[in-house]
């Protein structure tokens, strides 16, 4: 059995030693290994020594570079020096015997372990510098272990060493007669000594099970007398394999890590090295009560070798905590192994960059996801919503994902109505196109070829020939860099900015479903603020149809009328037809005409027709051919047609069909008309049967559904299918089904998107405790937190309460957060607080206190002066100052509101409102700092971004600037000269002034104002 070990401290240079004994034993050879170069190239040859007979053991002097001990099986001792393939010595016990193990110490003590004899040491050690050259029988300097078979040994020091026998192990000291202890075991074999702790070393036994022992227990074992005590840290039953210490040339396929503490190597069946680390720990001993280090096994990898017979093998250390092995097969042949290195621990941080970690290494390896960078202009986030309304829902259902865009930069014109309109030559006949954004589920969106989405691009093939995700692309569609991204952009700040925004990302262009949600939402949103859904009594803001078709039961769980009112059906029914009659007028005077009622006869008619409203089709005979125009204009003929069907109207369906350019629709028309032929006639006849045919066989959706009504007249044709858009289906149920039937389809409807989590199922449940149910569906499908939680605050707190938004809100607060974007979350937090205001102007969210104020210098309490109890809601934002010392509502000095406050005793204006301590005054204008209305105005110092805002440079500009910017301007302007007149201090000399004095100020100079003040305040 063949032999290969590392070589310590021979080479100063970058190249490694290796020595080998082949699988025959009878040559050694000596290699050089370039650890950085993992090629066999790296392993050179440079000397083999022959003629050796059955070599059993090897060991090699770290103090003398090239001296090599072999020991025979006929007895022999030969010291080599591989370096110029000499023969030192050849020497022998007196009475000769096999040589069992063999070490060299660093002061050139050589010892050796021989099989048993009667009279005759077995454990024989002597100098090599004191042997004479020519003499055979060696000169032993110490004897010991008489007729006992030393099977391992190994210096320690120069001083002591610990040997083997087939039933001791024991630990000898040169300067004593008698070993330092002796312990009683049968794993004996093989003694390798850990490179990182001189304490710990492996043995095994005869049937192959391994020992990991510790010399400080075996040396308590003398003391106590207890032979537990002496026990193996570790036991490994029949680790090496059965049988390895009957082959005693055989040096065990066992080796210590040269570079990883607690690390070892095993080889197994020839084919397998598996690596080892162990885990430790301090334990009492519960027998002793002494404290001992315990070990355990915290990982195991397995490495498959390159080639199969691999024989023995040892490390190649390369650095940073990599290896690779050097392996000798039972051909002799010897090869080099790269090891991949295995993680032991992963985990991904908020980036999505997915660290990964191994016990073996204290760097941390990080696969970071690449995205384009994404910008957006914050401070044009709002958009004008003011001339929607629901009937513009359907402008946005033709919605095509733009090619060109790759970034949203907040700039650029759109389409009035919030929909990206394709060219129709191009889209015309793409019938990814046609069926895009008409799926009733979320999953069944199409999008346009992209190069990153080809599964060239986003799969790889593995060893095995199975496809697998890319791991940076798997990233990039991970759901946390989506949010990410979103939230740079500003998603969810504004809805209608939210869908411009997915108009123009290409990143978020796959989500269509998603859009169209944010389309309801700001046409809700838009109706909530011009006050065309809310009356006196009721607020119906972001209710959904089945809440309204329900009426009182569908919002008795919600706070959506005055809370001192009692409220009955018949005053509900009241205050929706107020509801309609205002958004009738509103519209009417923006130039729109009122639809036609047709549902007088309904006992619910009022319900209907403010479902129609919500849904988006509420709409008059203009307003039909309007639509039918803007789909047709996309080239959309099918789906105009099914509209016409939608309205009842098949001959506008059959006209729409026959004006198009393709000779397939105009034969589909003609097939059509012949409803007016066949729709009294009673039975079944061949049109029918045709066109129940071709409603099963058609590709296109809008087809099937057209055929399937027309042959049995029956809209459930329509409602049962899933390929058309559920808005479409609720606009058809809304007009042609009675109330009992309206009522079954609404409730099954509704619980399918609830259970499927259905986005564009908010059209129906409206943000609600059910619309809730849908959002936890629809997080739990897809971990999109960050949406529920921008469309819940919509309706939490405002109209109701629940614990899961306050989950997603938090969430996803600490998500911004832990991007660092601050000001996006900032801004999330105003937003949820001004929706949370109620019609009547109270806000029912928890606002967060004030984080920062002013404290006094003498009594370290807030200068705001405290309010009364009765007082604490007039103030809005002010009141919810809290100071950290009083935890009481305080209000700000700065603040304009004319309520009266009268303390309980006399406060001047420019003190402490607590112990009277006059305020500082201004280095500048001496003025009592805290001072409001000042007799002068304070400008600092204006830049770039200051002048776009103000009013006299835009009245010199040749654009038009409409009355709401100029009112913005003005109101920038005012808030800035009040921060001008805030306080602003040193904390270094603790002197004050005016903020805008103090721009001024450093602007020109570098020390205090200060007479005899030297500090250089605005100093970085």
């Amino acid at each position: 059995m063949g032999l290969i070990k590392k070589v310590r401290a021979w080479s100063d240079g970058r190249d490694l030693d290796y020595l080998s004994v082949n699988p025959t034993r009878d040559e050694i050879t000596h290699y050089k290994v370039d650890p950085y170069d993992e090629s066999d190239e790296s392993i050179t040859k440079l000397n083999t020594m022959k003629d050796f007979a059955n070599i059993t053991c090897l060991d090699y002097s770290e103090s003398v570079p090239g001296m090599v001990g072999v020991g025979e099986k006929e007895g022999f001792v030969k010291i080599v020096n591989v370096l110029d393939s000499q023969l030192e010595m050849a020497v022998r016990a007196k009475h000769r015997r096999c040589v069992n193990g063999l070490t060299m110490s660093n002061s050139g003590l050589i010892a050796m372990g021989l099989d048993r004899h009667k009279q005759d040491a077995s454990l024989q050690i002597w100098d090599a510098n004191y042997q004479q050259a020519g003499e055979q029988v060696v000169n032993t300097t110490f004897e010991y272990c008489v007729n006992e078979s030393i099977v391992s040994l190994k210096f320690l020091n120069d001083i002591s060493l610990i040997t083997a026998s087939t039933k001791f192990l024991k630990e000898i000291d040169l300067r004593a007669k008698n070993p330092v202890y002796q312990h009683p075991t049968r794993l004996s074999y093989d003694i390798k000594i850990s490179p990182f702790n001189e304490f710990q070393f492996s043995t095994y036994g005869d049937d192959g099970t391994l020992a990991i022992w510790d010399r400080r227990n075996l040396t308590t074992n003398v003391v106590t007398g207890d032979l537990s005590v002496s026990a193996p840290l570790l036991t490994f039953e029949k680790l090496v394999g059965s049988g390895a210490a009957s082959r005693k040339y055989m040096n065990s396929c066992f080796r210590w890590s040269p570079i990883q503490h607690g690390e070892f190597s095993t080889l197994h069946r020839g084919e397998t090295i598996k690596r080892w680390n162990l885990g430790s720990y301090t334990g009492e001993n519960p027998k002793t009560g002494t404290i001992a280090e315990e070990l355990f096994v915290s990982t195991v990898h397995d490495v498959p070798t390159t080639f199969d017979r691999v024989a023995t093998f040892d490390y190649i250390p390369m650095g940073k905590h990599k290896i690779n092995f050097i392996c000798m097969r039972h051909s002799g042949t010897v090869y080099r192994m790269p090891v991949i290195r295995s993680y032991s621990h992963t985990a991904f941080n908020f980036d999505n960059s997915l660290l990964m970690a191994n016990s073996e290494a204290s760097e941390i390896d990080e696969l970071r996801v690449v995205q384009s960078e994404q910008s957006s202009n914050l401070q044009n986030i709002k958009t004008d919503l003011k001339n929607l309304s629901f009937e513009d829902l359907g402008l946005g259902d033709d919605y095509i994902p733009m090619k060109d865009d790759d970034r949203y930069t907040g700039s650029g014109s759109d389409d009035e109505n919030g929909g990206a309109l394709p060219d129709s030559n191009r889209m015309g006949h793409d019938p990814r196109a046609r069926n895009r954004n008409n799926s009733a589920t979320n999953d069944d969106v199409e999008t346009n070829y992209d190069a990153d989405e080809d599964p060239h691009n986003l799969l790889e093939e593995g060893d095995d020939f199975t496809l697998y995700w890319k791991p940076e692309r798997l990233l990039q569609k991970d759901i946390s860099v989506i949010m990410r991204m979103r939230a740079s952009l500003g998603y969810g700040l504004d809805p209608m900015a939210t869908v411009n925004m997915i108009d123009k990302s290409k990143a978020l262009q796959n989500n269509a479903y998603i859009r169209n949600t944010w389309r309801w939402i700001a046409i809700a949103k838009a109706s909530v603020e011009d006050g065309t859904i809310v009356s006196e009594d009721l607020d119906l803001g972001y209710e959904g149809i089945l809440g309204i078709w329900n009426g009182l039961i569908g919002i008795s769980n919600q706070n959506r009328y005055r809370q001192e009112t009692i409220i009955s059906d018949k005053q509900l029914n009241r205050e929706m037809e107020k509801i309609i009659k205002f958004r009738r007028r509103y519209k009417a005077s923006l130039g729109h005409k009122s639809p036609i009622s047709k549902f007088s006869s309904s006992p619910k008619h009022i319900q209907r027709r403010l479902c129609l409203i919500i849904s988006g089709w509420d709409l008059s005979p203009s307003d039909y051919e309007e639509k039918y125009k803007l789909i047709m204009a996309n080239g959309h003929y099918e789906k105009a047609a099914a509209w016409a069907v939608f309205f009842g109207d098949i001959p506008k369906a059959v006209e729409i069909l026959g004006s198009a350019n393709n000779e397939r629709l105009r034969l589909i028309a003609t097939a059509i008309a012949g409803y007016m032929a066949y729709k009294d006639e009673p039975g079944n006849n061949a049109w029918r049967q045709q066109c129940r045919k071709m409603a099963s066989e058609l590709e296109d959706p809008y087809l099937r559904v057209i055929f399937a009504f027309i042959a049995d007249n029956d809209w459930w044709d329509i409602l049962y299918e899933p390929a058309i858009s559920l808005r479409e289906r609720l606009g058809v149920a809304l007009r042609f089904l009675s109330d009992a039937e309206l009522t079954q389809f609404l409730e099954r409807t509704s619980s399918q998107v609830i259970s499927n989590g259905e986005l564009e199922g908010l059209i129906l449940t409206g943000i609600t405790p059910s619309g809730i149910d849908l959002l936890q569906s629809y997080v739990n499908k897809t971990s999109d937190v960050q949406s529920a939680a921008l469309i819940s605050i919509c309706g939490s707190p405002r109209y109701f309460r629940d614990t899961r938004v306050d989950e997603w809100v938090e969430s996803y607060r600490r998500m911004l957060n832990s991007w660092e974007l601050f000001a996006m979350r900032a801004k999330f937090d105003v937003l949820r607080t001004g929706l949370s205001r109620t019609s009547t102007g109270r806000i029912t969210a928890a606002t967060k206190p004030r984080q920062l104020y002013i404290q006094c210098l003498n009594c370290k309490m807030n200068i705001n002066v405290p309010l009364n109890n009765d007082m604490g809601s007039t103030h809005g934002g002010d009141a919810a100052s809290i100071s950290s010392n009083s935890k009481k509502p305080v209000m700000n000095i700065f603040s304009n509101s004319n309520n009266t406050f009268t303390p309980n005793k006399i406060q001047h204006k420019h003190s402490c409102p607590h112990c009277g301590t006059p305020y500082p005054r201004c280095a500048i204008c001496l003025m009592p700092l805290g001072t409001s209305n000042l007799p002068f105005i304070i400008n600092g110092v204006s830049d770039e971004n200051d002048e776009q805002y103000s009013p006299e440079e835009k009245m010199d500009e040749s654009v038009a600037i409409t009355e709401s910017e100029t009112q913005t301007a003005q109101d920038y302007t005012r808030r800035q000269k009040r921060l001008h007149e805030w306080f602003s201090f040193c904390l270094t000399c603790n002197h004050g002034m005016h903020a805008g004095h103090a721009d001024e100020w450093f602007s020109r100079h570098s020390i205090c104002p200060t007479p005899g003040c030297s500090c250089q305040c605005n100093k970085i």
